[in-house]
């Protein structure tokens, strides 16, 4: 018979285990916890950071400030500048070639047409935003001979068609034709033709972007 007997109270009893569970749920509290913290942690500094930087960049803004309008300044000074020159350079190129023109105009007059006035009329008008040269010329004189008319109206079409003309002239047309009412000179045309030019931009302004206003 073997007999067996315990002498350890049930109240004196412990696990077998090497860590209890009560252990391991403290643990894990106090680890929950640290990280709670360390989370907490991390956002303050993080915003610390953050203000600090927005700070920062506030009072490096207020510093840059003047340096912005400075260059905005001297943007609008440039614009104000090249407006200039290109006005310059653009009143030169163009400018019609007169001598050229003019040669034209003696070259294309027949021989019993009689050039008794020229009258160029010039005006700036303001076309597509840009200002640009719009220009007129007036030719009127005395055609004599049978084939008057026909010879002004061939004068009418060198002006439009031929060379210098051709290119630089939009219109050409005889606005009067007429015979001359003085005795002696029944055989006698006086005539007018109006000659306009092609339209010519002399610059186009730089556009600049408006100063912010503070």
């Amino acid at each position: 018979m073997n007999l067996h007997v315990n002498l350890i109270l049930e109240s004196e009893l412990r696990s077998s285990s090497r860590i209890s569970r009560n252990f391991l749920v403290k643990a894990s509290a106090a680890v929950a916890a640290l990280l709670f913290l360390s989370l907490i942690l991390v956002v303050l500094v993080g915003a610390r950071s953050a203000k600090n930087a927005f700070l920062f960049a506030e009072q490096e803004k207020k510093q840059l400030d003047p340096v912005y309008r400075t260059v905005t300044d001297l943007k609008q000074e440039l614009a104000a500048i090249q407006d200039v020159t290109n006005a310059i350079a653009a009143w030169s190129q163009t400018r019609p070639d007169w001598p050229g023109l003019l040669l034209g105009i003696q070259s294309a007059v027949p021989a019993n047409i009689q050039l008794t006035r020229l009258t160029v009329n010039e005006i700036i008008s303001i076309i597509d935003a840009a200002p640009t040269r719009v220009m007129t010329l007036y030719l009127q004189g005395k055609a004599s001979g049978d084939h008057s008319e026909t010879d002004v109206q061939e004068l009418e079409k060198s002006l439009k068609e031929e060379a210098p003309f051709i290119g630089v002239m939009e219109m050409a047309q005889v606005k009067l034709f007429e015979a001359v009412k003085n005795v002696g000179q029944e055989n006698m045309r006086i005539f007018d033709i109006e000659c306009r030019f092609k339209t010519r931009k002399l610059f186009q302004p730089v556009k600049v972007k408006p100063k912010d206003s503070k």
